[in-house]
């Protein structure tokens, strides 16, 4: 919960700064740096969320076994 909370906040101040950037005339490399590292931090996330789903998943100890 709480990495998706983050991700919530980097997601509000990311498009903050893409608004800056947009009124300053900053030059596309700047918005393509920050397009970057926000999809990477998405994607870390949302990997994250699914490791633990799948060792959540392996730990259980299966039905058939004693």
């Amino acid at each position: 919960m709480k990495q998706l909370l983050f991700l919530f906040f980097f997601i509000i101040s990311f498009g903050l700064q893409m608004a800056h950037a947009e009124f300053l005339n900053l030059g596309g490399a700047e918005i393509i740096m920050l397009l970057v590292v926000g999809f990477f931090a998405l994607a870390f996330v949302i990997g994250f969320v699914f490791l633990c789903l799948y060792l959540i998943k392996r730990s259980r100890p299966a039905k058939n076994e004693k």
